[in-house]
Parts: C-alpha cells; structure tokens; sequence
C-alpha cells in the first residue's frame, strides 16, 4: 500500500530524484515532501510516492513509462494526499492553481480516497476521506472549481464515452510544457500515446484526438 502526492509543483525548490539519492535534498519542496510523509503515516501504508522525486527524468524511457503510467498509479493508491498551496479554507478552492493545471485532473478523478490539506498543512475536514459519495462543503467546492460532476468526481470511469464533457475539463486548464496538454489526459481517456516532448503541442493533441477516434 502507498500514499502518493497531488501538488502544484513550486517554481523552483523541489526536490528531485538524484538530490534524494545522494542524501543532499534540502527547501521548501523537500519540506513540503516531509509533511506529506508525515501524515500519510495516518494511513498505515509502506511507500509514499511523489512526482517531484520519485521519477528519474534523466532517463527518456523511465519518464515516458511515468508519464504513461501515471494515471493508474493514482487510482492504485492507497490515498492521495492533496496539498493546496494558496487555500486556506474551502472557500479558498474556487482560486486555487491547483484546480486549473493539466495534470491534477485525473489527480482528483483517480484516486478512491482523498484528504485535502490547506496551505498550513492543516486538513480541511475532519474526516480520512473527502472523496465520499456525499454533498460535502469540500466535493460542492470542487464541483464548482472544476466544473465537474458530483457523481463523476466521487466515482470516474475512464475511457473516450464522454469526450466532449472530459475535453471541456481540460480545456482551462494549464501545463508547464506545451505538449502536457495532452499527455496529461492520457489515462483520462484511457488510451496509448508514445511520449515525445519537443513535437509540439498541437501535434501532440492531434494525436491524442487520433487515439481517442
């Protein structure tokens, strides 16, 4: 069982796989990863896992199986760990970056269970679980934030069915890379894509088009 880590990246500061290997991680992000650690214990689990540090992107080929895989290793997780960086309550949701970047969509939609955390590291309900099948002060903020489902929020099956409704997700959403615009729904429309940064983003979500028909 592991816990795995849904953030918006910092501009610079986190930790990165070679810093962990050679024991020098040090900052902002590589405390941001010790509080994460910190409370998935609350969870009884053996791993924790984080996209900051956890994936060697010096390797194309481990980075282009990461990417790929990416999407099931959240909905494999034990639970998601949320940490909203500009939220201090959940009024807070609706503006928060973290609603508005590519690769936190399935992020939210993957997982079985979720617990949210503020800026402070504090939790925003008093529950272990704020992916529940109930109109929560927290699912009716994400609902709002996201523009997505109650019902699909709480239980996403993915695949192509709804394509248009999945595309309107995305589409006001942002990505570092210009190409993450569609290699981060990969696993939302549960389809195949070789990863190939530097072909552009249009050709990159012509292909994602190609692999959804």
């Amino acid at each position: 069982k592991y816990a795995i880590l849904s953030h918006r990246w910092m501009d610079e500061g986190e930790p990165t796989y070679e810093e962990m290997k050679l024991g020098i991680a040090a900052g902002p992000g590589y405390e941001k990863l010790k509080k994460f650690c910190k409370e998935a214990q609350d969870y009884s689990v053996e791993f924790v896992w984080s996209d900051t540090c956890c994936i060697d992107k010096s390797s194309s080929t481990e980075l282009d199986e990461s990417i790929r895989s990416m999407y099931r290793w959240y909905a494999n997780s034990e639970i998601c760990i949320v940490h909203l960086a500009q939220s201090e309550t959940i009024k807070d949701i609706i503006d928060d970056e973290w609603t508005q970047r590519g690769w936190t969509l399935q992020e939210l939609l993957a997982p079985r269970m979720i617990k949210v955390f503020n800026k402070h590291w504090m939790p925003m309900t008093g529950g272990i679980n704020d992916k529940i099948w109930k109109q929560t002060e927290i699912i009716i903020a994400l609902k709002t934030a996201t523009g997505i489902p109650f019902d699909t929020i709480c239980s996403f099956k993915p695949g192509p069915r709804k394509a248009d409704e999945q595309m309107a997700w995305a589409a006001r959403r942002k990505t570092t890379r210009v190409e993450d615009v569609a290699y981060s729904l990969i696993g939302i429309f549960d389809v195949s894509l070789q990863i190939a940064y530097g072909e552009g983003g249009e050709r990159a979500f012509c292909r994602l088009i190609e692999a959804i028909m």
